[in-house]
């Protein structure tokens, strides 16, 4: 059995146009759908073989449109006209020539007869249409609502933690609270709020000053009234700077303040505290009477 080419070149004769290197299952497929007719030829893809007509070749020729022809159905046979006679009597000669003829009904055996003399169309039944519906792959998972709800969730903390960072230091009341314990070497970082001696009422316009000392003696001159929080822990360095021991850092700070002032000072303090420049920190909340 000869093996046919994957590929041929196809050439439409009507239209005079060659198509090069279609694969076999193409044409094929356009044979079968009729683009292609018997006239049209075809050949092995670069070769220089004679073209071929598509109803002769030995396997194309297969998936030609085949015509069907009409099924004739035969006409029934008429029923036989008799006289008038009273049913199951056979005609008779003396029955007169100017005898009403009527045909006779036809009994059942009557119409099985002629029907079976020859072969009957049967028309097929109309099927009915059904309707598919579209399956739904459900093998993929929804990502959608997951990303809403940490899309909810993320936006939740990120607001609780800039609230948190303007919310100032609330702490209860307490009583019966006994008081801390001295320390000469002690400093303390104290965070306050210096209001305007003209309006002392209005809160924009008061401002933040550091000021760090060295047990229950004031602050020095240099180390008062700072501006700035790295000014607060420069000063901090220089007391450290002449500690024969690691002393107990205290942070006081205002209780209207953010706790950020707190914070800032203490993420200074911690790399502090692992080097062993430091012993401990604190935090306190102090209210300093206005003026």
């Amino acid at each position: 059995m000869a093996r046919t080419a994957k590929t041929f070149d196809v050439w439409f004769v009507t239209a005079n146009t060659v198509y090069k290197g279609v694969p076999y299952n193409v044409v094929a497929n356009w044979t079968q759908e009729g683009r292609l007719a018997a006239t049209d030829k075809v050949r092995p893809a670069g070769t220089t073989n004679p073209w071929v007509d598509v109803g002769s070749h030995e396997f194309l020729s297969d998936y030609l449109p085949r015509k069907t022809k009409a099924r004739v159905v035969p006409a029934a046979a008429a029923p036989e006209v008799v006289p008038d006679r009273p049913p199951g009597r056979s005609p008779q000669a003396t029955d007169p020539p100017g005898a009403s003829l009527t045909a006779a009904p036809a009994t059942p055996s009557d119409v099985s007869d002629v029907t079976s003399e020859g072969p009957v169309a049967e028309l097929p039944e109309p099927e009915v249409p059904t309707l598919r519906t579209k399956e739904v792959d459900d093998e993929d998972v929804d990502m959608v609502p997951l990303i809403d709800i940490s899309m909810v969730l993320l936006v939740f903390f990120i607001m609780m933690r800039a609230a948190g960072a303007l919310a100032p230091i609330d702490v209860p009341e307490m009583r019966y609270a006994g008081e801390l314990k001295t320390d000469p070497e002690a400093i303390t970082i104290t965070i306050d709020k210096v209001y305007d001696p003209m309006n002392p009422d209005r809160e924009e316009l008061t401002t933040v000053k550091y000021s760090v000392r060295r047990g229950a003696s004031p602050p020095r001159p240099e180390h008062d009234k700072l501006e700035t929080p790295e000014q607060a822990i420069a000063a901090l360095d220089e007391l450290l700077a002449n500690q024969t021991r690691p002393p107990e850092v205290r942070i006081a700070c205002h209780k209207s303040l953010p706790n950020g002032r707190v914070l800032e000072i203490q993420a200074e303090l911690e790399p502090r505290q692992k080097k062993g420049y430091i012993n401990a920190y604190v935090a306190t909340v102090v209210e300093a009477p206005k003026p």
